[in-house]
């Protein structure tokens, strides 16, 4: 019976697809207007602003002293902004972002970060943060860890050791080299990626819509579902584990989710760094006159009110992802569905208007 309702489940959706394929002017709608307002308004400028960002929190740590706990507010108030700024770019992971000597995703936000390995570094002075497998033992889950795991005197403490402040600098150079790079690398990718045309794999189309998928998949599952006990992995239940939240140890996932769907909401609407309203992907569902098969009506005005009502969702808390996974566990279902109600209206319903494949796996088979 399991079988037949899961072809039948199949079978209605490729029907929705061709449904939607069928109505939409494959040839009417251009995306060079979409490209180029992307490109100078959000990605370049949020790559330039993170980057300033990073050289801040780099000053910051520059300058700390480690007999005054003012310096370590200072450091960590400005780990969290930079940590917040990370938000605005995970989106963009193509192009110069994608390269091997960049990889920034990887080499930025792995988390969980693995302590024992760090603490490994830290006590032998002998690592590689170049290396695929330190992606979990650097970039910023592993600054959440070396400047928050415990209190503000025993870190003051800690960061008076020569061999932790060279590892922090490390892990920060690290992230400074990756991304001064990619904002040397968009001088000239930008007229590449404007320019593209077409839907295959490599179009800048493809690579728009399938970050902008994966981004937001990795917030539902990894940021949310998965550590709130609310994902599948190869079909099995995963059970709950508070220790996976992004921004464990500094307690600002919940900010740090919010700012990502802010992000992934300006990329949809086509709001610049500025405040500019231009065009976004919102725009071209519009000139498709697209439909959602998820809720009645217009598929551009049901994503934008689903990632307010998402919004929403995540601002009723008022204490971190890790201590509400540990005390609210009925409240967190109903935000992981309020998530999860936006998955197919772009995965489904977006992916078939603008006419793309889906290049990305989710794991947990939504």
């Amino acid at each position: 019976m399991k079988k037949i309702l899961r072809f039948a489940s199949v079978v209605g959706v490729l029907i929705g697809f061709s449904s939607c394929d069928s109505e939409k002017p494959n040839d009417s709608v251009g995306y060079s207007d979409l490209f180029e307002h992307t490109a100078d308004n959000l990605i370049i400028p949020s790559y330039a602003q993170f980057q300033s960002d990073l050289s801040a929190l780099n000053a910051d740590f520059n300058s700390f002293d480690a007999s005054e706990v003012q310096s370590l507010e200072r450091l960590q108030e400005q780990f969290k902004a930079t940590y917040l700024s990370w938000q605005s770019i995970s989106a963009f992971n193509f192009g110069p972002a994608a390269e091997y000597s960049a990889l920034l995703l990887m080499n930025c936000n792995s988390f969980p970060t693995n302590i024992a390995k760090i603490e490994d570094h830290v006590q032998s002075g002998s690592y590689n943060l170049g290396v695929p497998s330190n992606y979990e033992a650097k970039g910023f889950p592993a600054l959440d860890y070396l400047l928050f795991h415990t209190s503000q005197s025993d870190l003051l403490i800690e960061l008076a050791d020569s061999s932790r402040v060279n590892y922090i600098s490390d892990c920060i150079d690290d992230m400074q080299k990756r991304i001064d790079e990619v904002v040397q690398s968009w001088d000239s990718y930008r007229a590449v990626f404007v320019a593209s045309k077409g839907n295959d794999r490599a179009s800048s189309l493809s690579l728009l819509f399938n970050n902008f998928l994966y981004d937001y998949e990795n917030l539902k599952r990894d940021k949310f579902a998965l550590p709130s006990g609310f994902a599948t992995q190869y079909g099995i239940p995963v059970s709950a584990d508070h220790a996976l939240v992004e921004g464990y140890y500094s307690q600002m996932s919940f900010e740090l989710l919010d700012a990502n769907l802010s992000a992934l909401q300006k990329i949809y609407l086509g709001i610049g760094l500025d405040g500019v309203d231009g065009v976004g992907i919102f725009d071209k569902l519009k000139e498709y006159n697209a439909q959602s098969t998820v809720v009645d009506g217009d598929l551009a005005l049901a994503i934008q009110e689903q990632f307010e009502a998402c919004r929403e969702a995540i601002s009723v808390y008022t204490n971190d992802l890790s201590s509400e996974i540990e005390s609210n566990n009925l409240n967190l279902s109903q935000t992981s569905n309020t998530l999860q109600k936006l998955v197919p209206m772009i995965k489904n319903d977006m992916r078939s208007y603008l006419s793309v494949t889906v290049t990305s796996t989710d794991a947990d088979g939504d």
